[in-house]
């Protein structure tokens, strides 16, 4: 059995495109349909105006929600467009699926799927291993890739985890951080037993202010 190179990550493998790659696109396809469901819970408009810097003031009717949404959301061009047409920002999510869906549909000589989320990555998933396989599934990989961290810089349902500047009571290094849904007010990277609740961290925070603000002995 000869060793090719993954057509992806270029790594050692026995097929065109290697497992770990097949298995992080079956993710993604995987995750599209409820990613998309909660990109359209985050269409509200955010204070302060668009999500474009600009003010809030305008002289005509604003769009009724956030515009990098919208523009996942929204419409697109079936067809070539003028430069001045050209779709503004990242690609609309039904488009890209559309796209992949219709090169699948014309090579497999298959019905076409309904323009839905969900029938289409489920299109998508059930040739999965014959897509794997086509001299395209680089492109194919990046564009879902892309896609999905356009839609994830929206709906934010990735864990954040913000470092503290304050030392961990156990190894003294600036290595406490609060995550996102960990429960913790802040945990340390290197000491696993160090977990604060809310009041323990802000005893914390108050002794280390107590520590730079005490006058030093002459």
């Amino acid at each position: 059995m000869n060793d090719t190179s993954c057509a992806v990550c270029d790594r050692t493998s026995e097929t065109h495109t290697c497992v770990a790659c097949q298995s992080r696109i079956r993710g993604l396809l995987s995750a599209l349909p409820e990613q998309y469901c909660f990109l359209a819970m985050s269409r509200q408009r955010e204070q302060g105006g668009g999500g474009d810097g600009r003010s809030s003031t305008r002289l005509h009717a604003p769009l009724p929600g956030r515009e990098d949404t919208l523009n996942l959301m929204g419409p697109w061009a079936r067809q070539s467009v003028t430069d001045a047409e050209d779709q503004v920002g990242p690609v609309p999510v039904l488009a890209v699926l559309e796209s992949w869906c219709q090169v699948v549909t014309e090579e497999r000589g298959l019905t076409p799927v309904r323009v839905h989320v969900s029938s289409m990555t489920d299109r998508l998933l059930r040739h999965l291993p014959w897509i794997v396989g086509q001299a395209w599934i680089a492109d194919f990989e990046l564009e879902l890739r892309e896609l999905m961290k356009a839609v994830k810089a929206i709906t934010r349902t990735e864990p954040r985890r913000v470092p503290l500047p304050v030392l961990c009571p156990s190894c003294e290094m600036l290595t406490l951080v609060r995550e996102d849904h960990s429960g913790w007010a802040a945990e340390c990277v290197q000491c696993s037993s160090v977990k604060l609740d809310e009041r323990d961290y802000q005893a914390l925070v108050r002794k280390a202010y107590e520590a730079v603000s005490t006058p030093m002995e002459a």
